[in-house]
């Protein structure tokens, strides 16, 4: 029977903790963080300044109905 070998993996835990620990630091929220099958790990962040992208739509819808239920919480 042969061995398989994985490949360790290309970021760890600790990684994706000190990017969003640093980026609350700076008074910074992060919108979204995407790691590719490389390990490249890039976070989009809100209100940056090439931030040129419209709403998702259907954020806009969920927001929405967050808001509603909201209202009729007491």
């Amino acid at each position: 029977m042969e061995a398989i070998m994985t490949r360790p993996a290309a970021f760890t835990q600790g990684d994706i903790s000190k990017l969003l620990k640093g980026a609350k630091a700076a008074g910074m929220e992060v919108r979204r963080v995407v790691i590719d099958r490389t390990g490249r790990i890039v976070a989009d962040f809100a209100g940056s300044p090439d931030d040129g992208t419209e709403p998702n739509e259907w954020d806009v819808v969920f927001n929405g109905q967050e808001k509603r239920a909201a209202k009729g919480r007491h």
